[in-house]
């Protein structure tokens, strides 16, 4: 079971032309599973809990009627509150792929009918275990666009990992999934 409690104000400034979220929250996470070390075939308890504290700040604005810019970040703090059987050893610590800080910066700006933007976005530290004793180091990736609008279509490249950086965009007990080496996509959408 999942919980989430949020509360946040948002400002509209200088004629809507920046907009400010700030927000902190906490999610909870009860009925866990954990195994239950009692019974020789494996059982799983649901007695598991932890808990993820935070706030989120944001800023979206025009600064010229041609050139938008997006940002965000967020700042956690988890903790592993209840587990029993062979998860006990891991009470108190911290949760396995939960950061203590992510991030993104985007800009946009409009040339005609093009649109060209970048920015970047990424994670902090994550533990790639429950007790704690192995994790992966922070990562920022860039990606970029560039679009072509008419009314009738769109045609848009997008690039992710612009400098092809080595990174981890999951970790779970046990393994990592590495984040996408250099990759474009080229779309195109008809409206009719």
């Amino acid at each position: 079971k999942n919980r989430n409690l949020e509360a946040g104000i948002k400002w509209e400034l200088f004629q809507g032309d920046l907009s400010l979220r700030t927000a902190v929250f906490r999610s909870q996470k009860t009925n866990e599973r954990n195994t239950d070390l009692t019974v020789t075939v494996e059982q799983n308890l649901l007695s598991g809990k932890r808990h993820t504290d935070g706030i989120e700040i944001e800023a979206a604005g025009r600064i010229t009627p041609a050139w938008e810019i997006f940002s965000a970040v967020a700042i956690m703090s988890a903790t592993i509150d209840a587990a029993t059987g062979q998860q006990a050893n891991t009470l108190g610590k911290y949760p396995i792929n939960t950061p203590n800080y992510t991030f993104n910066l985007w800009s946009m700006y409009r040339l005609g009918d093009w649109r060209l933007g970048g920015g970047v976005d990424g994670a902090g530290f994550r533990y790639a275990n429950t007790t704690n004793t192995a994790g992966l180091p922070w990562y920022a990736r860039w990606d970029a666009l560039a679009a072509y609008e008419q009314p009738a279509y769109t045609v848009r490249m997008n690039v992710f990992n612009l400098f092809n950086q080595d990174y981890y965009e999951g970790v779970y007990q046990g393994h990592t999934i590495p984040g996408l080496k250099r990759t474009a996509r080229i779309t195109v959408e008809l409206k009719f």
